[in-house]
C-alpha cells in the first residue's frame, strides 16, 4: 500500500510486532519535555483502566526535539498505582516512539499516525496534545469513547475561552468556516481530536498531504474534509490551550488565509450550495470558572496597520469592491471610527474570491495584503468592546457569525467570476 512507503523501516516492524489494534492513541512531539511523560502517563492510565480488554497502542512521533523528550517517552516507568492490572485482561498494551520519516511538520506526523492506524487496523484514532496543559486519563478517556462506540467519526475539540480570546478564531476563522460549511464547529482548529478508522483510510487516500498548503492547513483540512463528506462529527470540551510559541501573529494571519483558500477549493461543490448553519453535540465535561480576556497592545497594532494600509492602497484596488476599498480607507481615516462588521466580511470574503480567481497577485502576495486588514479590524474589536461585560462582547461574535452567513452569496458570486 502506498501509504506503508512513508512508515520508515524500523517503525514497520514495530508496527508489525504489534499487529491490530482497536485503539491507537497518537502523540506527535517537539521539545516536550516539560509535559511529556504526565500526558503518556495519563494515556497508559486511560488504557489500563477503561480500556482493559481493548487492543491499545500509544505512538509518539517526534520531529527532532533536543531536550529529551524522545528519551523521557522511552524510558518512563510507570507505577503499579498508576496502571491498574485485570486477571483475565485481553489488553495489549505497546508504547512506540518514532521519529518523523520525511520533512518535519505537524502534517507529516499526522500522516505518519493516519498510516499506522491504518496499517493496524485502528477502530479509533485520537490525537493528544503533548503540552496539553490538564490532560488526564478521564480526558483521553472522553476523546476515545464517543468514537469506539460509533456515536460519532470525528471529534473537534471545544474551548471555553474569554470572548476576547483567540481573535483569529472569533473575528475569522469560527463565522467563515460556519457561514460556508454550514456546521456550527467552534474550534475549526485545534491540536487535539479523535476520529474513526474509517475517516483515516478515507483521509490517507486524498491528495492533500503532498500539497504545500498542508503544512499549516491539515487541521483545518481535516475537520472540513469530516464535513464535506458526511462523516458524522461532533465537538468535546477540552481545556484551553496557549498557543505555541514561534509563530508571530503576522505569519499566523498569513498561514490561516492560505489554509483557508486551500480548503475552500477542495469542499468547492460541497460549500457553495450550503445555506442553513447546523448545530453541533457536545460530549466532555464544559469548563467552568471566570475565562480571562486576553492582552495585548491593540492600540500599537492598530496604528501600524493603519500605516501599512494607506501604504498598499494602490495593492488594493487590484483585490477590494471599489465600494469596499473606499469604506476601508474611510474608516482608517476617522479618529475613532465604528465597527463595521459588514466591511470586514467583504473584505474577506474579496481576498478568498481573488485568490480563486488567480488573476495578478498569488495566493502568498494575497495573504501578505491581508495581514494588515486582519490586523486592523482585531484590534478595533478589541479597542471597542475594551469596556464591555463578557455576554455584550459575545453578543457581537454571535452578529458577526450572522453576518457572514448572510453575505455568503457575495462569496459565492465572487468565487464563480472568471
Amino acid at each position: 500500500m502506498e501509504h506503508q512507503s512513508i512508515l520508515s523501516d524500523a517503525l514497520l516492524r514495530q508496527l508489525m510486532a504489534v499487529g491490530q489494534v482497536d485503539i491507537l492513541v497518537g502523540l506527535p512531539t517537539l521539545n516536550n519535555a516539560e509535559t511529556v511523560v504526565t500526558v503518556a502517563r495519563a494515556i497508559e492510565v486511560c488504557f489500563a483502566r477503561d480500556f482493559a480488554r481493548q487492543r491499545t497502542v500509544m505512538i509518539n512521533t517526534d520531529a527532532g526535539s533536543t531536550d529529551g523528550t524522545l528519551e523521557m517517552i522511552r524510558n518512563a516507568s510507570f507505577a503499579d498505582s498508576d496502571v491498574v492490572q485485570t486477571s483475565h485482561s485481553l489488553r495489549t498494551l505497546h508504547r512506540v516512539v518514532t521519529p518523523y520519516h520525511g520533512l518535519p511538520g505537524r502534517h507529516t506526523a499526522l500522516r505518519t499516525v493516519f498510516a499506522a492506524a491504518e496499517l493496524t487496523q485502528a477502530k479509533t484514532l485520537v490525537v493528544v496534545d503533548p503540552a496539553g496543559p490538564a490532560t488526564t486519563a478521564d480526558r483521553v478517556t472522553e476523546l476515545i469513547t464517543p468514537i469506539a462506540r460509533s456515536d460519532a467519526e470525528f471529534l473537534a475539540p471545544r474551548y471555553r475561552r474569554h470572548p476576547r480570546d483567540g481573535a483569529l478564531i472569533t473575528q475569522l476563522v469560527r463565522p467563515l468556516i460556519r457561514a460556508v460549511y454550514g456546521v456550527g464547529l467552534d474550534e475549526p482548529l485545534g491540536a487535539e481530536f479523535s476520529c474513526s478508522g474509517r475517516f483515516v483510510s478515507h483521509c490517507l487516500a486524498q491528495d492533500i498531504w503532498k500539497q504545500d498548503a498542508a503544512s499549516f492547513a491539515i487541521d483545518l483540512w481535516l475537520r472540513t474534509e469530516a464535513i464535506s463528506q458526511q462523516f458524522p462529527l461532533d465537538q468535546i470540551w477540552r481545556p484551553a490551550t496557549t498557543p505555541a510559541a514561534g509563530t508571530t501573529l503576522r505569519q499566523a494571519v498569513r498561514q490561516i488565509l492560505i489554509s483557508l483558500i486551500a480548503t475552500l477549493r477542495a469542499h468547492e461543490s460541497f460549500w457553495r450550495t450550503t445555506t442553513d448553519v447546523s448545530k453541533l453535540r457536545t460530549w466532555g465535561r464544559d469548563q467552568d470558572g471566570n475565562q480571562t480576556a486576553a492582552e495585548w497592545d491593540f492600540a500599537t497594532l492598530e496604528q501600524q496597520a493603519r500605516h501599512d494600509l494607506t501604504e498598499i492602497q494602490p495593492l488594493l484596488e487590484s483585490v477590494l469592491a471599489p465600494p469596499v476599498l473606499s469604506r476601508l480607507m474611510e474608516l482608517i481615516a476617522a479618529g475613532d471610527p465604528p465597527l463595521d462588521d459588514e466591511m470586514w466580511i467583504r473584505s474577506v470574503y474579496d481576498f478568498l474570491s481573488a485568490a480563486h480567481r488567480g488573476r495578478g497577485a498569488s495566493v502568498e502576495q494575497l495573504a501578505d495584503m491581508f495581514v494588515p486588514i486582519y490586523i486592523w479590524r482585531a484590534a478595533r474589536f478589541m479597542s471597542h468592546t475594551e469596556l464591555d461585560p463578557a455576554d455584550v462582547v459575545q453578543s457581537r461574535l454571535n452578529a458577526l457569525c450572522d453576518g457572514f452567513q448572510r453575505l455568503k452569496p457575495a462569496l459565492v458570486s465572487g468565487w464563480a467570476e472568471v
